[in-house]
């Protein structure tokens, strides 16, 4: 998966910082740190289990260009969060895990945090906002 060419950290209102994620990505441990504020239909993919690190991936919505104002965004893009094929998403909050599952959502302002901790099946899923569906790859 490419990684985006926009990679400019800024501030959220919450303090956090930020960047924006316009097209597929694969995490790396240098995205630690930085929420991953997906803007438009992307797929993020959490790095291997061997990568130890937490990250947060957000669905900051859709853009809405000639009918809303600079930066104004909407609900309705589907933001994917993946693993390699033989990693797992598990913990409480995940619920039960298997293999190259996805999880989605539409919803804007969706939250989903996951930790690599030297697990051998994948990341532990750590903090969820919002609404998110468990799916087969």
């Amino acid at each position: 998966m490419a990684n985006p060419a926009n990679t400019t950290a800024y501030q959220l209102g919450d303090g956090r910082m930020a960047v924006d994620v316009t097209e597929n990505k694969s995490l790396a441990i240098t995205d630690t740190g930085f929420v991953q504020n997906c803007i438009g239909d992307v797929t993020v993919t959490i790095p291997a289990t061997s990568t130890l690190g937490i990250w947060t991936i957000r669905n900051k919505g859709k853009a809405i260009t000639s009918d809303g104002p600079d930066g104004a965004v909407a609900s309705g893009n589907t933001l994917r969060i993946a693993t390699n094929s033989s990693d797992k998403i598990s913990g409480g909050v995940a619920g039960s895990a298997a293999d190259n599952d996805q999880f989605r959502t539409t919803e804007a302002g969706a939250e989903f945090t996951v930790m690599n901790v030297n697990q051998t099946d994948g990341p532990v899923a750590v903090e969820v906002r919002g609404a998110w569906t468990r799916h087969a790859a």
